[in-house]
């Protein structure tokens, strides 16, 4: 019934609980699960730039693995790279960030036992983003957590 399946996660708890909703379906239909997560552009704290430094979490924000880090396949929009490259401080905390988000999900549906798994990171309004992504993968259905009216619920 479902070939692919995207989840939209920021790393909440109502992400994790759709994560758990996901891996079934995708453990169930054999699915492809695309994982994605939309780059906040709000100011970083103070403490999470602290963290993100102490962990070395955005050394490398560009794995040299065309498909991917962490034997992943890892999607970033150019206009994403684009601005990461700028040297912009604020868009690579948010970005590793993100990178963590997805790291941490996969791993998750990697225990559950799920071989197919994809990670995408977006940019910009969130509904069209996850939509971008769900277009791209010929997505049968997008699992996202409880979230305020937008446009991707009147989509769905």
């Amino acid at each position: 019934m479902f070939s692919s399946i995207v989840l939209a996660s920021d790393g909440s708890n109502h992400a994790a609980k759709a994560l758990k909703v996901a891996i079934d379906l995708a453990k169930k239909y054999e699915a492809t699960l695309t994982l994605v997560h939309v780059l906040n552009h709000d100011h970083p704290s103070d403490e999470l730039v602290r963290m993100v430094e102490n962990e070395h979490l955005d050394v490398n924000p560009f794995p040299t693995d065309p498909e991917g880090f962490d034997g992943g396949h890892l999607s970033t929009e150019h206009s994403t790279r684009s601005m990461l490259r700028s040297g912009d401080k604020e868009a690579r905390v948010i970005y590793a960030i993100g990178q963590q988000i997805l790291i941490s999900a996969k791993r998750e549906a990697e225990l559950a036992g799920l071989k197919n798994i994809k990670m995408e990171i977006g940019s910009g309004d969130y509904a069209n983003a996850i939509l971008k992504v769900a277009e791209m993968k010929n997505a049968d259905i997008i699992v996202m957590g409880h979230r305020g009216l937008s446009r991707l619920k009147g989509f769905v």
